[in-house]
């Protein structure tokens, strides 16, 4: 009897997590939409706090003025490598930079197109121009950034402000 219950219970357990995939799955869209994320942006409050670095698991042939200012002169590549399973994504977060090296005046970004492929999900293509802040994340499968422009980036080792 008791056997039978369990088989149930377990049963109806991965029932409703069918139906909560399934649900999920349905409120997701093709373009990215602050007030109707879909579900990434249901997840968002579980992103890791791991920030992307170059060096740690992360290269770029983007000029590397000091360890957290690139400068994109024409189009530069940021390569993340794989990670192990069960990591969380690393995310990206990244501001103009008016006054190297010290970039602490806040400015809006001229012409930037940014283009994220990561190894496995979507891919993601954004013009950043007039924007304070670029955020986005990559998944442990790692994936590559692409930057298009002619400006100097900081890499925060925060999210942008909402």
């Amino acid at each position: 009897m008791s056997q039978k219950l369990l088989i149930v219970v377990l049963v109806v357990l991965v029932l409703i997590f069918l139906i909560t995939l399934g649900m999920a799955g349905c409120h997701g869209s093709r373009r990215p939409d602050p007030d109707h994320a879909g579900v990434v942006g249901a997840l968002k409050g579980l992103q890791g706090k791991r920030f992307l670095v170059i060096g740690d698991k992360a290269s770029t042939n983007c000029a590397v003025i000091n360890a957290v200012t690139l400068r994109v002169n024409g189009t530069c590549f940021i390569s993340l490598q794989k990670r192990a399973f069960f990591r969380k994504s690393t995310r990206v977060a990244f501001r103009n930079c008016v006054d190297p090296p010290g970039c602490t005046t806040p400015s809006t970004f001229p012409s930037l197109r940014v283009d994220v492929n990561p190894r496995k999900g979507p891919t993601q293509s954004d013009q950043v121009s007039g924007e304070r802040c670029y955020g986005t994340s990559i998944g442990h499968a790692g994936g590559t950034i692409s930057l298009t422009g002619n400006t100097t980036i900081v890499l925060q080792r925060e999210g942008c402000p909402e």
